[in-house]
């Protein structure tokens, strides 16, 4: 695996099999709504990780998850509320439940389907957005932890708190040592906080690092990479924080701090204008605005 100081690292939109019947499905570049997925497809059943974006993104998702098993897709786990994941809901047959963590539930009722704001937010996607719908999971869980079997196989639903987001979720394969980490792992594209905690986000990365049992770690953004891939982004989000506290003790506008912060082995990583949301983001965090967010 290429290392965070390489400047450029590219990846291909396909599939690749982790395990016997187990997929990540990746798409290229990672950048703003395009993300991953994944498939455990067993003889009976197959449960899907995240829905995708666009109807083109979940379609073509589907299409793949067919030609690679006959089993009906009867699960889909949404990893977290935002739409890039869970906005293809509405794409999957209505026989498919849809699993998430009740924090993640309770987000998509909140924000709702801002669509005039979505096509502002990423123009290149507004003609596909004109008929897009919300469907909201059928089966939520509180807590830590919710533990299923799908598609022939265990896997465990893992909640560590907020990170990226309030409701985020690890799908986690203990036999096959997989983790479907979604949005809480991005490899090789700067993550991104307008919604999360990045003390915590720091703090469950480690954790995932030293507790979790995994070798191979699908990120919601990037190509599949292991503990290694998640130690360089903590390694970004330390960065990020010891600049932005710095600049903050100083009394440094968060405009000064944005324009200051060097990046170093990390500047190669793509989607560089999240440097702002994210200093800004632990600004309002040192100000003690977040802890409702925990």
């Amino acid at each position: 695996m290429p290392s965070p100081a390489d400047p450029v690292v590219r990846w291909e939109t396909g599939t690749r099999e982790l395990a016997p019947g187990v997929f990540a499905y990746v798409q290229a570049t990672g950048g703003r709504c395009i993300a991953n997925a994944g498939l455990v497809a067993g003889p009976a059943d197959a449960c899907a990780v995240d829905a995708l974006f666009t109807r083109t993104m979940t379609r073509a998702f589907l299409a793949e998850a067919a030609r690679l098993s006959r089993a009906s897709i009867r699960c889909l786990i949404n990893t977290h509320h935002h739409v890039d994941h869970m906005l293809g809901n509405a794409g999957f047959p209505p026989e498919t439940e849809i699993v998430a963590h009740v924090r993640a539930k309770e987000e998509m009722e909140r924000v709702g389907l801002p669509i005039e704001l979505l096509k502002r937010f990423v123009p290149n996607f507004a003609g596909e957005l004109a008929d897009a719908s919300l469907r909201l999971p059928d089966v939520t869980f509180d807590g830590g932890a919710l533990e299923i079997t799908a598609g022939g196989r265990r896997l465990r639903l893992l909640h560590f708190g907020t990170a990226h987001t309030r409701g985020d979720v690890l799908v986690l394969l203990p036999e096959e040592r997989i983790l479907f980490a979604g949005d809480v792992a991005f490899f090789h594209v700067q993550p991104l906080a307008f919604e999360g905690h990045i003390g915590n986000w720091r703090r469950i990365a480690g954790r995932i690092i030293d507790e979790v049992d995994a070798g191979t770690i699908v990120p919601g953004h990037g190509p599949v990479g292991t503990k290694d891939d998640l130690r360089a982004m903590l390694g970004y989000l330390d960065l990020l924080d010891t600049h932005a506290r710095a600049a903050y003790d100083a009394g440094v506008p968060v405009e000064e701090a944005v324009r200051t912060c060097d990046l170093g082995a990390y500047a190669g990583w793509g989607e560089a204008d999240r440097v702002e949301p994210n200093i800004a983001r632990l600004y309002a965090e040192f100000r003690g605005e977040l802890d409702a967010v925990l």
